[in-house]
């Protein structure tokens, strides 16, 4: 079996010769060790030209033409560009999400967690050709004393900016937005707090309130009043939500069978995935990821 090598950040730059005191590089190209390899630092990848295969945590991928990848710090990558493939690269030390102030339960987070290669429409194509420029342009300037507010301010636009990308690209039942729980204001209730937490843990694969009422020892009926008061929805309301987005997501960015999804999410059958599907959003899972990428 082949060793997987571990490298640092520093180790990195001075792979592809550049300062390992900078936080954060941009890259038309990289060298990147042989086999596989993980990193404590994370990696963007915008790619505008070519096709070329990547393994992401032992899962097979392919990165191509509109594509945007996200590398995670431990994560087991094995990827070797070929002269066909045309990308920039973003590099930056540690974890993405130290830079940009948001939880690991955002949806852009979630989505690149569970899919690290994204296909995108045209039009964010050319939004994200000109966030790389911007942090390009950006990065020449080594005597400008704002360089690194400069570099920051233009990560957290292409990660907000990606953010709207994902979330408008879901499809919403009769034009109601469908929030993931986190989304909701915050509540000064400590129940509701933990209920919505354990929905963030849980309700991928678990969607009975009962579930949720048994962890926080609470009446079900109490349980579901109580968050409704707070948010508006019911708590069963809130868990479907949650789990609607999560499927949407896996139909959208993923490569598993419908079937696959279904089981991951425990459903009792590929059946009872697609009616709970279709009553919220309106569509069939097959109509749904079969209208996704419509236009690309």
């Amino acid at each position: 079996m082949e060793q997987k090598s571990t490298i640092t950040y520093a180790d990195f730059c001075n792979l592809n010769g550049i300062d390992p005191g900078e936080n954060m590089h941009c890259l038309e190209e990289a060298r990147f060790p042989e086999g596989d390899f993980s990193g404590n630092f994370t990696v963007v990848i915008y790619s505008s030209k070519g096709i070329c295969p990547i393994s992401i945590d032992g899962r097979q991928f392919t990165i191509r033409r509109k594509c945007i990848s996200v590398w995670r710090p431990g994560q087991v990558i094995n990827f070797s560009p070929v002269p066909e493939l045309k990308y920039r690269l973003l590099l930056i030390s540690g974890e993405l999400k130290q830079y940009l102030n948001v939880g690991n339960q955002f949806l852009t987070l979630f989505v690149t967690e569970e899919y690290p290669v994204i296909r995108v429409t045209s039009a964010y194509d050319d939004a994200l050709r000109l966030f790389f420029d911007s942090i390009s342009i950006v990065a020449r300037f080594n005597d400008n004393p704002y360089k690194r507010d400069c570099e920051l301010s233009i990560l957290r636009a292409l990660f907000f900016s990606t953010s709207y990308y994902v979330f408008q690209s879901l499809r919403f039942k009769n034009g109601n937005i469908l929030k993931f729980a986190s989304e909701f204001p915050g509540s000064g209730n400590e129940v509701v707090i933990r209920f919505i937490r354990l929905i963030e843990i849980h309700s991928t694969t678990c969607r009975h309130l009962a579930f949720y009422a048994k962890e926080l020892d609470y009446n079900p009926k109490y349980l579901s009043a109580l968050v409704k008061r707070q948010t508006g929805y019911s708590g069963q309301a809130l868990i479907d939500q949650y789990s609607v987005l999560t499927a949407m997501a896996k139909l959208s960015y993923g490569h598993r069978s419908i079937k696959e999804i279904s089981d991951e999410m425990n459903f009792q059958s590929q059946s009872d995935f697609g009616k709970f599907f279709k009553r919220m959003t309106g569509v069939s899972p097959i109509n749904y990821r079969k209208d996704r990428f419509k236009g690309l």
